[in-house]
């Protein structure tokens, strides 16, 4: 027994590994502060899609897929069409369920015209009064229901009892995590939080106060207890399991159980418990354990004194017969669907019955949503592959004929599809492109406002070097007395904030203040676009903004930052290959005199999600500093000469330019101008101008989705609403973020330039011609599709079941702690994404369209665990484009097939605008028709 025990490890160690399997069903969601899109099924990425989504559904009590009402909507509108209800059925196994009936057609008649959901709850209401009642009145019709009533046996399991016990300690719970992960709002710190969550709360709590209410008195006492006999967290945990005489072999369910009561709560700890370092200003000793020995600690008490006592409960004869009422009626309604008469159904043999019950039984709900959504997803696969194979054979590949007159790379992010469309459409001479948005430059960043470095690049990416900002020479005194500025404003705010939580200071703090109070909330509301501009150059009269350079250069090859221990800034071969890595899978065959590179963020006044709608690629926060920090490595002379060694020959004549685009108010800074050659001046002049009329274009396209704004609105009209949202105070909707994308275009631009695809594509850079051995197509995969399939997951849990997978409408969100939001003044911590982010979302799998052949990717996706994991269980969906051919493929059942049919010519705009104009809704594809010749009007 004890070589067993041994082998095992101590039941120290098999309650961890407990512990630890359970926590992967966590949210895997940092503070709100860092926000990162992540497939919030993260936990089943193991299983194929479909069997994921109903386990999940089942665990965690969520929906699967979108109601069936909403799939009939779309059905009854043409964005579901039978032919694709078909083709899914067609691919599944067939079988006779009596002689004259297949499960094919008995599905497609329960599909379309459709069986009814009953449920226990409602039966008796429907059968007396609602629809079940008119279909009574047809003698037929009473004759097929009874009938079925009289062989309805099925059994259907209990639901699960309610948790008393929940309702008493998590309101307790709820503030203790909150004041001990607090990052700066508590007035009061909670004591003694080094120590951990278990000991903190253990000494704040086992002083006796009297303030427990009934169910949870006496637990001052136990606390004390368990102080008394030095009790680790561990120790608590065991000791509960050990005192409520749970086996070992029930300990995962009993902590998986009250782990998933707060799982938001439970889920940062252990986020924060894993990464400290994405605590924003103060990191905590956060752990699993001792959140779980608290929560035991309070379960034990509560039910202890009570609070567990069984709740009244309807007559179990009365809940037996309207189950069996409501399976009767489900059964009745699908013999209706198929035009059985009750003579049918009773001459049916006891065999044919059951495998007529069994069937219905397995189409339910669930599984009528799950082929539905199939189709859904079909029809959307079809007209993205229709497209692009229109496009491919009756436009060709588009290049430009001469030296262009700019090039501009963007971030593969959906929403630069339309401000990449808008620019070529105002200046058809500017070429773009698009990489992930850190850029290939991963680095630990601190700028001269920061308090400390962040990692600007992917989470799954570690830093190995670090970048801070500093002053030039010439500045560095300005940069001082920004900084003593910058504390005596922070002094007189902190004061502010500290006053009005005082029983006198607050008196009179809000006596003085109370009335200068009113101009802010009165510019943001009624003003908010000039409010901003006032405040803004008020900013740069108080606090002026030196001229900055970066630590981009590492002379040593071993030089660390004293703090982080990373390296310095980068040798000359790092910068090489971080500028390589982004413009050989972009295949520049020749380079414009100005190369701009444009990271991009979003900038929203009061909005906590504010962060979810920055690069995700940049680890939640704003690209302009990596766009920045590439730019200036590719001016580099010795970059350019180990670059030519490589094929790539940037000229001498050919400047880049770092800058930043601001999603959210369609702003974009251009850096380090003043170091722009004089030759070049003209060149910048023409891409400003073109980026500022693009910008507008932008906004308006943005504009007609806000119904706040004129469905006429003009490009500058339209600019001022997208900016003047952003700064609005009440705005819910400062813009909508991610909640369009729908598909991923890996391949050169020639393949969509000129196609608007609605603000709905991330675009990527690729050219296979270029790529023999498919190296740099690996490390696109890799980068690209873990981040595109993590937006495009969260937008669709979060929309199918936003209270559930999402976080619910924004308007009772509370921010607690600088962490997350509540809602009201307690609840669970929020995960996932609000309503106002994901309402007009269309939620499919993310489509990735690659331009390369079956067989290239194949060898690719093998090569790679995660991605094979994500392609073969169906997380996503695929297709190729063969460069040479552009024979589409698409991938299906386990292998790709060709994507065949006729090819249509797609209709033809002269604009964007003319396309879109005066419409709301999610547009089909069109061929933008702009003038090849010179810049447009």
């Amino acid at each position: 027994m004890k070589q067993a025990d041994h082998a095992a490890g101590s039941r120290e160690d098999r309650l961890r590994r407990a512990v630890d399997h359970v926590a992967h069903l966590l949210p895997m969601q940092g503070p709100i502060g860092v926000f990162v899109h992540h497939n919030t099924l993260h936990a089943f990425q193991n299983f194929p899609f479909e069997q994921a989504v109903v386990e999940a559904s089942r665990l965690f009590g969520a929906e699967a897929y979108m109601s069936e009402a909403d799939y009939r909507a779309e059905l009854a509108r043409g964005r579901i069409q039978p032919r694709d209800i078909d083709a899914v059925l067609d691919s599944e196994p067939d079988a006779m369920v009596f002689p004259r009936l297949s499960r094919h057609s008995l599905r497609r008649a329960m599909i379309t015209p459709g069986v009814r959901e009953f449920d226990a709850a409602t039966i008796l209401w429907r059968t007396e009064q609602g629809d079940l009642a008119r279909d009574f009145r047809h003698a037929a019709l009473r004759a097929l229901f009874d009938a079925c009533f009289a062989r309805a046996v099925a059994h259907e399991e209990e639901p699960a009892p309610p948790r008393p016990v929940d309702e008493v300690i998590h309101p307790w719970l709820i503030r203790l995590c909150s004041v001990f992960l607090d990052q700066g709002m508590a007035y009061w710190p909670m004591p003694n939080r080094e120590k951990g969550f278990y000991e903190s709360v253990r000494t704040l709590l086992s002083q006796p106060s009297g303030i427990f209410p009934k169910y949870l008195a006496g637990l001052d006492e136990e606390f004390r207890r368990q102080s008394y006999f030095s009790f680790s967290a561990t120790d608590a945990v065991l000791d509960f399991l050990d005192t409520q005489y749970f086996k070992e072999t029930d300990w995962e369910n009993l902590v998986q159980t009250e782990l998933l009561a707060l799982p938001g709560w439970a889920g940062l700890m252990r986020r924060l418990e894993e990464d400290p370092e994405l605590a924003p200003h103060e990191s905590m000793p956060s752990s699993l354990m001792d959140f779980l020995a608290v929560r035991l600690t309070m379960a034990r008490v509560a039910s202890r004194m009570g609070a567990a006592e069984a709740i009244t409960e309807e007559s179990p004869f009365k809940t037996q017969e309207k189950r069996r009422l409501s399976r009767a009626a489900r059964v009745y309604d699908a013999a209706r669907v198929v035009s059985l008469s009750a003579d049918e159904v009773t001459r049916l043999s006891d065999a044919e019955w059951q495998a007529f019950v069994s069937e219905v039984k397995a189409c339910n709900g669930l599984e009528r949503r799950r082929i539905l959504h199939l189709a859904y997803e079909r029809w959307h696969e079809r007209e993205i592959l229709h497209g692009l194979s229109s496009h491919r054979r009756y436009r060709g590949l588009s290049n430009l004929p001469a030296r262009p007159s700019a090039q501009v790379f963007f971030c593969i992010d959906e929403r630069e599809e339309s401000m990449r469309r808008a620019l070529e459409e105002v200046d058809p001479e500017v070429e773009t492109f698009s990489s992930v948005g850190y850029f290939g430059v991963a680095v630990d960043y601190k700028g001269i406002d920061d308090a400390h470095g962040a990692a600007f690049c992917p989470v799954v990416v570690k830093p190995r070097h670090v970048v801070l900002e500093q002053p030039t020479a010439e500045d560095s005194a300005l940069l001082e007395s920004r900084r003593w500025r910058r504390r005596l404003l922070g002094l007189l705010m902190r004061n502010s904030f500290v006053s009005s939580k005082t029983l006198m200071r607050g008196w009179l703090s809000t006596s003085a203040l109370g009335l200068l109070s009113a101009v802010p909330l009165t510019g943001h509301l009624l003003a908010p676009r000039r409010y901003a501009r006032l405040r803004e150059w008020l900013n740069k009269a108080f606090l002026p903004q030196p001229r900055t350079e970066l630590t981009l250069m590492r002379n040593t090859a071993q030089s660390q930052d004293a703090v982080t221990g990373l390296l310095m800034g980068f040798a000359a071969a790092e910068k090489t290959e971080r500028v390589a890595s982004v413009l050989g899978p972009a295949g520049l065959a020749r380079f414009s005199r100005v190369v701009v590179i444009l990271g991009h963020g979003s900038t929203s006044l009061n909005n906590p999600h504010e962060s979810a709608h920055d690069c995700g690629a940049c680890g939640g926060r704003r690209g302009g500093p990596n766009a920045r920090l590439f730019a200036a490595m590719a001016n580099r002379s010795e970059v350019r000469e180990h670059l030519r060694q490589q094929g790539i020959d940037i000229p001498a004549d050919t400047w880049f330019i770092g800058g930043y685009h601001d999603t959210c108010s369609d702003d974009v800074e251009l850096y380090d101008l003043d170091a722009l050659p004089g030759t070049h001046q003209a060149d910048l002049d023409r891409i400003r101008e073109s980026l500022d009329q693009a910008r507008a274009r932008n906004a308006r396209e943005r504009a007609r989705r806000f119904e706040s704004c004129p469905m006429d609105a003009a490009p500058d009209a339209a600019l001022r609403h997208v900016e003047e949202r952003s700064e609005h105070l009440a705005e819910p909707r400062p813009e909508y973020g991610h909640c369009t994308n729908a598909v991923c275009i890996v391949g050169r631009r020639g393949l969509t330039r000129g196609l608007f695809l609605d603000r709905r594509a991330f675009l990527v850079s690729y050219d296979a011609n270029l790529d023999p051995n498919d190296k740099s197509l690996a490390e696109l995969m890799a980068a690209v599709v873990p981040v595109c399939a993590g937006i495009s997951l969260e937008y669709y849990f979060s929309f199918v079941d936003n209270d559930r997978y999402g976080c619910g409408t924004k308007l009772p969100h509370n921010v607690t702690g600088l962490v997350g939001v509540m809602d009201g003044h307690a609840s669970d911590l929020r995960t996932g994404l609000p309503w106002q982010m994901v309402e007009i979302h269309e939620p499919v799998r993310i489509l990735f369209v690659i331009e390369t052949t079956p067989e290239r990717l194949t060898r690719v996706v093998n090569a790679s665990a995660s991605l094979k994991q994500l392609v073969e269980n169906r997380w996503i969906r695929v297709a190729t484009i063969d460069p040479a051919s552009g024979r589409v493929h698409v991938r299906r059942n386990g292998g790709f097939e060709e994507f065949d049919g006729p090819l249509e010519r797609l209709p033809v705009a002269l604009s964007s605008a003319e396309w879109y104009a005066g419409k709301l809704q999610h547009l089909p594809m069109a061929w933008i028709q702009t003038e090849a010749g010179g810049r447009a009007e």
